[in-house]
């Protein structure tokens, strides 16, 4: 299986995931990006992979990043989201954490 396979089986069971914990139809997210929800359908079933500008609009839909979405482990999508969304200073200071863990 070739890394774009692994990442189209990945990501549409995501992109499932943050929808309905988003508490959204696929008709609803279809509307706000002004798609036909048959392509939100083909995308949550691992059938077609969105285009980039597609793909950051359903993270901003889902209250996601991009990178969140895309992570290699299920586990690791809330917390680069929340990475992602984090000042610069909480970001430095994480990284001084992780820099120097006996620090803590």
């Amino acid at each position: 299986m070739t890394r774009i396979d692994a990442l189209l089986q990945q990501l549409g069971p995501r992109l499932r995931d943050a929808r309905q914990t988003a508490n959204l139809t696929v008709r609803e997210v279809g509307e706000r990006l002004g798609v036909d929800h048959s392509m939100i359908v083909r995308y949550e079933n691992s059938e077609s992979l969105p285009p980039l500008d597609r793909l950051i609009a359903l993270a901003d839909v889902y209250g996601l990043t991009p990178a969140a979405l895309l992570a290699r482990h299920a586990a690791a999508v809330s917390v680069i989201a929340a990475i992602d969304q984090a000042e610069a200073s909480t970001i430095a200071r994480l990284g001084a954490l992780l820099d120097n863990p006996d620090s803590a």
